[in-house]
């Protein structure tokens, strides 16, 4: 039975084609499988929007902060992925158009994906990320919370 870890954090959603909000990174021996993000804004409600997508990436880039996966059974060992929080001083190499998931989203509204059953977004067991990245920032850039769920 796979086990479940949560990342979770907050970022400003400054538009970047090179630099994540936040990332997911895979290990050898493991293939990580997103099945639930979550994302909104705890700033000031505004009318500013953004476009979102995750892109693969085939290194994991330097973070500012790194970010321990929780496991939700907290019977589960350490998760083996590891994640990454904006501010990279070196962003990850990322693969050309490997866009998995995209979308708008209002400052003021609450995204929410839920993966149909085997249709997750999977990472390879190669030390590859699944990267966060915002677009396109219409408006002011603000602070974007977010949660990605995965298992192991």
């Amino acid at each position: 039975m796979a086990r479940s870890y949560s990342v979770n954090g907050a970022a400003t959603n400054t538009a970047s084609a090179t630099l994540p909000l936040i990332n997911l990174v895979s290990a050898t021996t493991i293939r990580p499988k997103v099945y639930d993000v979550l994302m909104g804004s705890d700033a000031t409600p505004a009318d500013n929007a953004a476009k979102y997508a995750f892109q693969r990436g085939t290194t994991a880039g330097t973070a500012g902060s790194s970010i321990t996966p929780q496991a939700i059974d907290p019977g589960d060992p350490s998760a083996l992925a590891s994640a990454g929080l904006a501010v990279f001083s070196v962003g990850p190499t990322l693969t050309a158009n490997a866009f998995l998931l995209q979308w708008a989203q209002n400052q003021r509204a609450t995204f929410r994906w839920v993966a149909a059953p085997t249709k997750e977004l999977v990472l390879p067991a190669a030390v590859n990320s699944l990267n966060l990245m915002s677009l396109v920032v219409g408006g002011s850039a603000v602070n974007m919370v977010m949660s990605i769920e995965y298992e192991e």
